[in-house]
């Protein structure tokens, strides 16, 4: 993938680096009950030595095609990320998810940070098929792959391991013939 992504006029998405780590540790110790109670992997940072773990992680899926987590960026602010969980060449798809301070919420930074993802990954990594699994009860986070066009295709049941319980998935898809920007 080829970055920064200018997702907007003041925002962009670039690979979190290990320099980052403090930044992303701070922006998830500040919207803790925003974060944890949605996502798989945010309960799961509880140092800055998690969030390099995860960076590194993330950079050496980058290296050999298989993901990347950016951040967003506005200016040199984090506001959040979008995760591309794999890629499978072979398969041709992938799996994105996405996190964002509380307080930048309700701008539509997500649903632009996704198109612009979205976009690279079927230009660029020839990805057929793109996967995106919210909270059944995150509204918010479901109408994002809703007001992209996304297919919902059902539920996972009790799939992830959240905050001390099992929860369950909505799960959606795009194929690369019904993207459309």
């Amino acid at each position: 993938m080829n970055f920064p992504i200018q997702v907007d006029e003041k925002t962009i998405l670039r690979p979190l680096v290990l320099d980052d780590a403090e930044t992303m540790f701070a922006l998830i110790q500040q919207n803790r009950t925003h974060l944890d109670t949605r996502l798989r992997w945010s309960g799961r940072i509880q140092s800055v030595a998690d969030a390099q773990a995860l960076i590194k992680r993330f950079a050496d899926k980058l290296a050999v095609g298989d993901g990347f987590h950016a951040g967003l960026w506005q200016a040199e602010t984090l506001i959040g990320g979008v995760v591309c969980h794999y890629i499978n060449p072979e398969g041709r798809k992938s799996e994105i998810g996405y996190w964002l301070g509380e307080s930048f919420t309700g701008q539509g930074i997500i649903t632009n940070a996704c198109k612009a993802a979205i976009s690279a990954l079927i230009r660029e990594e020839n990805v057929h098929r793109i996967e995106i699994q919210c909270m059944v009860n995150n509204v918010r986070s479901r109408a994002v792959p809703e007001r992209l066009g996304f297919t919902y295709e059902g539920i996972k049941r009790e799939s992830e391991w959240i905050n001390g319980a099992f929860a369950d998935h909505a799960v959606y898809s795009l194929l690369d013939r019904e993207w459309q920007i």
